[in-house]
């Protein structure tokens, strides 16, 4: 009953939006020129194949997070109430958080070697930031819980955790379909709803009450604890007073999963999409992230809903997904890096791909004639088949390229200029106006003639 305004106002905007700029010329150029750039070159069947590729696992988890209310009690595991507050309490105490520090070491120890090759100076802070993290999730347990409750205070916390906590996800999802290699939203999706769903498993296997349930019952420990208990929405209550509504008070009463508090979902939902976007964010993305981040773990405390104890197990969660998550990734950069790829926001602002630099150096060889018109290509040229020819081109880049590399690491580089030397000097070479030398340099337009070389450098950015 919620969420069906909630697609009615987001859906209805975007619908008007799209019937006014098919009504013009330049709004339906506009528009291909959108849907172009999702597809990148793809079947609208196997664009849609990776769709849902990436959002069926997370889908996956919510599905069966709705459907674990249908699990007979007779089937579930004991709650236990008494764990939690103990591990809490031994893991903020000083000692406690000496301990983790020293165990999380070989884990600082693994992150430094594994970015050893990176020479960016925020990578190199990776470490520091795993040793200082039993600190500084104390140092938010601490202001979360001893500062007076205030509206301005609430409303903050229900941002960060009722609202970003849902939109995080789709937020995170664009920013790396267009700042990652292609195919990198995808593993972004695989990897949430499979951390996720194990979450799931573990609060199932392993039910465990939130924080509020003990300042709902006082005398918890004279209590039989079963899944009869309802939900409950903790701090939220005071958002839904601040904002004259019931809704979080009502939803939270018939959650699927009422004693699901270890571990906790939405820190490791945060740690996913931080991880994420640090990668492919710079310094603006490390900086947005650890600020979402931190403000996350802070209002799960501040609102009752989670202990520290499963912030830290719901981190390690997505950062064990992530190391794994990463081999596919780092698959990923290489044939972009190679092939010379473009992003998202590249194909969408007609920008060159960032590595195709990396082409322009090296020598032009027989085997990369290509024909071609020296007027350039035409408007009317059908632009599957131009897609199809600026792949095979920039396959036959990769391939140079590594080539050029074997030789030079074969210290051979003076026989390639001869090569290249007498080639150019050979009457085989000597008419130039129907074709040209192809490198990865003139797929830009600099090496077409005549006045085919701003459309060529047009259309080679929209690949």
């Amino acid at each position: 009953m919620v969420a069906h305004p909630i697609l009615l106002y987001v859906w209805c905007p975007i619908a008007f939006i799209v019937l006014l700029l098919a009504a013009t010329r330049d709004g339906r150029r506009l528009l291909t020129h959108c849907v172009r750039t999702l597809l990148n070159g793809k079947s609208p069947l196997r664009w849609l194949a990776g769709l849902l590729a990436g959002i069926l696992p997370p889908v996956g988890w919510t599905m069966a997070f709705k459907l674990a209310r249908n699990i007979p009690d007779e089937w579930r595991p004991d709650i236990h109430t008494h764990l939690l507050p103990i591990l809490e309490a031994l893991m903020l105490s000083p000692g406690g958080v000496v301990g983790l520090t020293l165990l999380l070491s070989p884990v600082a120890y693994f992150v430094r070697q594994r970015n050893k090759a990176n020479s960016q100076g925020l990578v190199r802070l990776y470490p520091i930031l795993v040793l200082c993290f039993p600190l500084w999730l104390k140092f938010l347990n601490y202001i979360a819980l001893h500062i007076e409750w205030s509206d301005f205070q609430d409303v903050v916390a229900w941002v960060f955790y009722g609202v970003l906590h849902f939109a995080s996800p789709f937020i995170a999802g664009w920013w790396i379909w267009g700042f990652g290699p292609p195919g990198a939203a995808i593993v972004f999706g695989i990897t949430l709803g499979v951390q996720n769903f194990t979450g799931l498993c573990t609060h199932i296997l392993l039910p465990t009450a939130a924080p509020w349930f003990y300042d709902e019952h006082p005398d918890w420990e004279t209590l039989n604890v079963d899944y009869s208990f309802p939900g409950s929405s903790a701090g939220l209550v005071r958002v839904d007073k601040v904002l004259h509504t019931h809704l979080y008070q009502a939803a939270f009463k018939k959650s699927p999963v009422v004693f699901g508090a270890l571990p906790s979902l939405h820190a490791a939902t945060a740690m996913c999409c931080s991880l994420y976007v640090a990668r492919y964010g710079g310094r603006w993305g490390h900086g947005v992230m650890f600020v979402y981040y931190s403000a996350m773990l802070w209002s799960t405390q501040y609102l009752h809903h989670h202990w520290a104890i499963d912030l830290f197990l719901g981190s390690a969660l997505s950062l064990g997904a992530f190391t794994i998550a990463t081999k596919a990734l780092r698959s990923l950069e290489t044939k972009h890096e190679q092939e010379a790829t473009t992003r998202g926001v590249d194909r969408l602002f007609c920008w060159p791909s960032p590595h195709a630099h990396r082409y322009e150096s090296l020598p032009t060889f027989h085997e990369n004639v290509v024909f071609e018109h020296s007027e350039g290509i035409h408007d009317d040229e059908d632009e599957v088949a131009w897609a199809k020819k600026q792949q095979k081109r920039q396959r036959s880049a990769s391939r140079l390229g590594e080539a050029w590399h074997d030789v030079e690491s074969r210290g051979e580089r003076s026989e390639w200029l001869e090569l290249k030397d007498g080639l150019a000097a050979s009457p085989s070479s000597a008419s130039t106006d129907s074709l040209t030398l192809y490198s990865p340099s003139s797929s830009s337009g600099s090496s077409n003639g005549g006045g085919g070389s701003g459309e060529s450098s047009r259309r080679t950015s929209t690949r």
